[in-house]
């Protein structure tokens, strides 16, 4: 297995590939070609390779450039309206009032970064647009592609990727003749893993031979193909393939002959799957990404079907290699490969897709109403990230609704039953994309509608829009006023008084949530009671009245203790310690911070929000931990910019904000400041992770720092800098070449992959304060 590595900011998605076999040459040619020009697109049949070519070029050109590598997986994605936003969240930031083409232009604009979209095909047009605003306006992003056709840009270099070069059975007079085909070494490396035993010998080596060439070196067949060594000699192998695929391959004309041939196989490989198998094929190609057994059991079950034969039909699924199993927080899920997805909906008739389709939005729909109903327990976060692998297939049940008629409705309630998900992880603009989407079907003046109105509010509010969120308000409350549910009178007070905090006015915004506590108590609606107290608590405290937010904040704190919700005694922990770090003293402070660190990890909450990074650095600050503080901020910023919403509620804890980074700047000096806000803004995730929670790991120098040479620390202090190699040339007057050098010698002795680690590690060694 590899995976794309991930340097600098750039939060990617990494990729499984299976273990390569052969295609050194074409992977050397698009390295060269993808440092030389900005957009380059790998062209090719399905099935002869491109995801594998693109992901090995990527994973080797990551530590070369100072924002890394992003794998964009879009062969998953049907709805091109969501392009956009499906590579803004593989980056890192998430939605912000603008467009979302523009958020990423906007990301990207200075970044150098190689961005991989992957199975452009299906959505040409827009891959196209998107890849020419990137070379127009991002001069250090590099565009690789992968498709099927070009994409038909200025700027746009193609390269054609054939299928493997295979042998001529007729001329070859033994086993030596196989070898420097990369066709072949792929088959024996698949038939190993099937038959350990398998070796090429004076006896097979022309079966192997006819094989390879009766599949045209298309990587997929060949490897659907040597899967059957299981049950089936190399002989018999090559004599059912010569015997079946120019029957299965001749009703399609139009393909081209390697198309056909790629099709015959998967036609060969389903007529050797029993009945069961062949149903499950089928219906499971109505998944998107990978599913679980639970799952496949409600939607690919019944009709026939009983759970022991459905299990057993998955099983002999992975044996063919047709399913392929990943293990995931300790279950198992299953994936298909697209082409073969492809296949299998084909095989089913238009009323199937529909009843199947039907069954799989009632799947997930249960699934999001679970996470509804996990609200205010234990349970809610750890829901949340269970939800996460089934991303794919939500689109897809979401889909369903919104394209066929009368469902619009039970979108919409996939839609609001998943506010937490959305929040959790940064999806609020595609929340906000299905919503406006699936409000222009629904059925109006209903309380399902109104709600999604209000849900569509706050996420516009939580990414600055104050004006859309003022618009949705009051379109929210013309429904709750014409339905008279009295529920969403109070989540739409809720919302107003959000509003309120956002437009600096925490005395009314505080008045607001003293009433709320009031109504959500008499209704027993826990989980916004707390909510309630914490927006309560914290406007008191900075209305100018810190004693009454620390009464308000830990009577709420009791009663989360009491309630068992984790997630809102991490809040307001994060507001208390706010109210501490502004108004009490530094050791409450600290003591406030240890609570909300612990509160955070025990509600499985791992990277804070930019509120909450804010305040870790004030804390720093109060205890005179300016480097660390100065540090903070830098992470604090980068989080910000890359979840996309206002950092504070209001022009006060701005002000505020403001206030005590000068403080740091102040104690620290300019430089000194520039240099650690760099190296914060500069952190991966995981690093930044690891450094607000105190993680003795992350501030350890790396092994071999000492067998840096004097140069190598000038150089490493100069990569400090932001200095790049042409930079650092210029600065010490040699060449280029040799910073290259330099700066690769120093990646090595250091153990990193990428200079802004260098970067990071070397702020450390003279700024690390005690936490």
């Amino acid at each position: 297995m590899s995976a794309v590595v991930q340097p600098g900011g750039a939060r990617g998605v990494p990729v499984a590939v299976t273990a390569h076999v052969g295609r050194d040459r074409e992977v050397a040619e698009l390295r060269a070609l993808s440092k030389a020009k900005r957009l380059v697109n790998v062209v090719g049949p399905p099935g002869v390779g491109k995801t594998r070519l693109a992901a090995r070029v990527a994973t080797e050109l990551a530590g070369e450039l100072a924002d890394g590598v992003v794998f964009v997986e879009l062969a998953e994605l049907r709805d091109a309206a969501l392009l956009a936003n499906t590579i803004t969240v593989a980056l890192g930031p998430a939605g912000q009032a603008r467009s979302e083409e523009q958020v990423l232009i906007d990301y990207l604009r200075d970044r150098q970064v190689m961005l991989v979209l992957d199975n452009c095909e299906h959505l040409i047009d827009e891959c196209a647009d998107l890849a020419a605003a990137m070379v127009r306006d991002c001069p250090r992003v590099i565009v690789l592609a992968t498709s099927r056709q070009s994409l038909g840009v200025v700027g746009e270099h193609l390269y054609p990727l054939p299928p493997l070069a295979v042998p001529e059975p007729d001329s070859l007079r033994s086993p030596a003749g196989l070898r420097g085909f990369d066709a072949v070494a792929l088959f024996v490396d698949r038939a190993t893993s099937v038959v350990p035993s398998f070796e090429i010998t004076e006896d097979n080596y022309h079966d192997v031979a006819r094989v390879i060439r009766r599949l045209d070196g298309i990587p997929l067949a060949i490897e659907l193909a040597a899967v059957r060594l299981r049950s089936l000699s190399v002989r018999q192998l090559a004599e059912r393939l010569t015997r079946r695929l120019p029957l299965l391959t001749g009703a399609a004309r139009t393909a081209s002959s390697r198309h056909r041939s790629l099709h015959g196989t998967l036609d060969w490989s389903f007529a050797l799957c029993t009945p069961d198998e062949r149903l499950v094929w089928a219906r499971a190609g109505v998944f998107s990404g990978s599913f679980d057994l639970t799952a496949a059991e409600q939607v690919c079950g019944g009709d026939g079907l009983a759970p022991d034969a459905l299990l057993d039909a998955i099983i002999g699924l992975v044996d063919k290699s047709v399913l392929i199993p990943r293990q995931h927080a300790g279950d198992i899920r299953y994936r298909m490969l697209g082409v073969l997805r492809e296949y299998g909906r084909e095989q089913l008739s238009a009323g199937e897709v529909l009843r199947l389709g039907r069954r799989h939005r009632d799947c997930y729909a249960s699934r999001s109403a679970r996470l509804r109903e996990a609200r205010g327990t234990t349970d809610a976060v750890p829901s949340c990230h269970r939800m996460r692998p089934d991303h794919p297939n939500l689109r897809v049940a979401l889909e369903y609704c919104l394209t066929t008629p009368g469902e619009a409705d039970a979108g919409l309630a996939i839609v609001n039953d998943l506010n937490l998900y959305w929040q959790l992880w940064r999806l609020r603009a595609e929340a906000r994309t299905w919503l406006d989407r699936l409000l222009r079907k629904a059925s109006p003046d209903t309380p399902l509608s109104g709600l999604a109105l209000i849900h569509d509010a706050n996420y516009s509010l939580f990414e600055g829009d104050l004006a859309r969120c003022t618009e949705l308000l009051a379109e929210a409350d013309g429904v709750v006023t014409r339905t008279n549910e009295g529920s969403l009178l109070s989540r739409a007070k809720v919302s107003a008084g959000l509003l309120a905090e956002y437009q600096g006015e925490p005395d009314r915004a505080a008045g607001i949530f003293a009433e709320l506590v009031t109504e959500f108590r008499a209704t027993g609606d826990r989980p916004r009671e707390l909510v309630s107290y914490y927006h309560h608590g914290w406007c008191t405290g900075f209305s100018g009245d810190p004693d009454g937010a620390r009464v308000i904040l830990r009577d709420g704190l009791a009663l989360s203790r009491e309630y068992g919700d984790l997630n809102a005694r991490r809040f307001l922990l994060e507001a208390l310690t706010m109210i501490e770090a502004e108004y009490g003293d530094a050791a409450t402070a600290v003591h406030c911070l240890r609570d909300m660190l612990t509160a955070a990890g025990d509600a499985g909450i791992e990277l804070l929000d930019g509120e909450a990074l804010a305040t870790v650095g004030w804390v720093a600050d109060s205890q005179g931990h300016h480097a660390r503080a100065a540090t903070l901020y830098g992470i604090t910023e980068a989080a910000n910019r890359k979840a996309g919403y206002a950092l504070h509620k209001s022009a006060m804890i701005e002000e505020r904000h403001v206030r005590h980074v000068q403080r740091t700047r102040e104690a620290l000096g300019d430089d000194k400041f520039e240099a650690c806000f760099t190296a914060g803004a500069a952190m991966s995730e995981a690093d930044s992770i690891r450094y607000v929670f105190g993680t003795p790991q992350a501030l350890r120098p790396p092994p071999g720092a000492d067998r840096l040479t004097s140069r190598e620390w000038e150089i490493t202090g100069l990569i400090r800098q932001g200095m790049t190699n042409r930079e650092i040339a210029e600065h010490l007057v040699i060449s280029t070449r040799t910073a290259e050098a330099h700066v690769a010698h120093i990646l090595a002795k250091l153990g990193l992959s990428r200079r802004s680690q260098v970067a990071v590690w070397a702020v450390r060694q003279d700024t690390t304060d005690p936490a």
